[in-house]
This record gives structure tokens, C-alpha cells and sequence, in this order.
């Protein structure tokens, strides 16, 4: 997916640094920017942006009375609201704010806001209907890439951080293990522990475990092994046809 972008801030300055920024990334275009923040909102109500890179202390219409009224729009863009003052952070996410900036805007900063936009956007497009949903979206170097599930060897979790394996490459996934334990569905998968789900069709070795669990090695790049727990030993047993 490619995003529209507008840069809005009273220096101009700054726009142009914003500007020549998100330009170093492949799926950003800033199709305008405005040092006048009326000028601005006449320009989106026009023309429909995706993300809007707004400076929070501005004349004639603030921020944050720029941003209330973009809420009411039927779909409002994104915001990231840009701002010397950390204080405002709190009143900026009372509006369909994204997140915030201070200033000195970095490309560090930049990339970070990015990261959170491709991942709400990676989330929103695999999530209408879970349960039907043939594909999962991951994302990869900045871009959304649709995986077909019979691809996936084994999902895991670290913290909160969610991660698709297939056989020869990994990646970050924006949706959490209960949404992708509603749709990687039996009978090609099971979640076997909380930490991990599997594509029992890419089970290498069932290694006996301790206390009469089992140890799987899965056919991914990295063999990686997966305990099944005792919770949930009777599923995987039947699910594989031990006795």
C-alpha cells in the first residue's frame, strides 16, 4: 500500500525537512504541505489524504482544532502530531491521532510512526473476517506482503511481539495470537502452547518431553523446536493420532 501525505507546519523550514524525510521511504508520497493550516484543511477536505504530519502550536487554527475537526470527517486520515511541547501529548490523543513527534523531527522518529501506521493498516486489512480469511498479512522491510497459510510453518510470541515463520524466512506480524489462532484453524494447525501455533503438516520429529510431553521439531530454516504443554497434550495427541 502506498500512502497520501501532507506535511502541515508554520515553518517552513521544517516542512521541508518532513518532506525530504519521508521521501526516503518507497510507500510515502507527501503530495503537498502548507505552512497555513486553514490552507491546509481547505486543500484535504478536497483532496483526501491518508497521513497527516501536523504541527500542534500553529496561528489562525491550531493542531489540535484542525485535528477535532478532520474527526469528523467519514474517514479520517491519520494523524501524527508534531510538537515541541510533550505536554501536549495527552490532549493530542483525544483526536484520531496516531501518535506524536517532537521536534527535532528525525528520520529515527519518523521511522518509528511509519512502522505503527503499516502495522494498523497490515492489522485493519487482515481482520474484517477472520475466520474466512485465506492470507496473512506480514510485514517485511516496510512493506505489506499476504502469505498463503499453507505456507506458514509455526506462529510465536515474545512479549507481545508476534512472529510468521515459513520455511525459509520470518516475519513480523501485526495481529495477536488469539486473532491468528481464529483463523490458522484446525485441521492443518494447533496452537500447542501459548507461545507457539504450528502447521502440524510441518512437524519434522516428535521428540517424548518430560512428564509425557513432546518436543516437535518443525521443518523450518531454523529447526525450530516447540514444546507442546500438558494443558494442551490430549488436542495435539488426537490431532496427530497418538494414543
Amino acid at each position: 500500500m502506498r500512502y497520501k501525505a501532507v506535511v502541515v507546519d508554520d515553518e517552513q523550514p521544517i516542512c521541508d525537512e518532513i518532506e525530504y524525510l519521508l521521501n526516503q521511504s518507497m510507500d510515502v508520497d507527501v503530495c503537498a504541505k502548507f505552512s497555513n493550516s486553514l490552507a491546509a484543511l481547505a486543500f484535504i477536505l478536497e483532496n483526501p489524504a491518508d497521513i497527516i504530519f501536523l504541527d500542534i502550536q500553529m496561528p489562525g487554527l491550531s493542531g489540535l482544532e484542525f485535528g477535532k475537526k478532520l474527526n469528523a470527517l467519514p474517514n479520517p486520515p491519520l494523524i501524527v502530531f508534531i510538537t515541541a511541547y510533550q505536554e501536549h501529548a495527552l490532549e493530542a490523543f483525544g483526536t484520531p491521532a496516531v501518535g506524536y513527534i517532537t521536534k527535532p523531527v528525525t528520520e529515527d522518529k519518523l521511522s518509528h510512526v511509519l512502522h505503527k501506521i503499516r502495522n494498523l493498516t497490515a492489522k485493519k486489512i487482515s481482520s474484517p473476517d477472520p475466520v474466512s480469511a485465506t492470507r496473512i498479512c506480514v510485514t517485511a522491510k516496510g512493506k505489506i506482503k499476504p502469505l498463503d497459510r499453507k505456507d506458514i510453518v509455526l506462529v510465536y510470541v515474545i512479549e507481545k511481539d508476534v512472529f510468521v515463520r515459513t520455511k525459509d524466512e520470518e516475519f513480523e506480524c501485526p495481529l495477536t495470537m488469539k486473532e491468528l489462532e481464529d483463523v490458522l484453524t484446525e485441521p492443518l494447525f494447533l496452537r500447542v502452547h501459548r507461545q507457539y501455533i504450528v502447521n502440524l503438516e510441518q512437524i519434522g520429529e516428535i521428540v517424548p518431553w518430560f512428564r509425557g510431553t513432546y518436543l516437535l521439531r518443525m521443518n523450518d530454516f531454523k529447526s525450530q523446536e516447540v514444546p507442546v504443554s500438558r494443558k494442551r497434550l490430549k488436542r495435539f495427541k488426537q490431532a496427530v493420532g497418538l494414543k
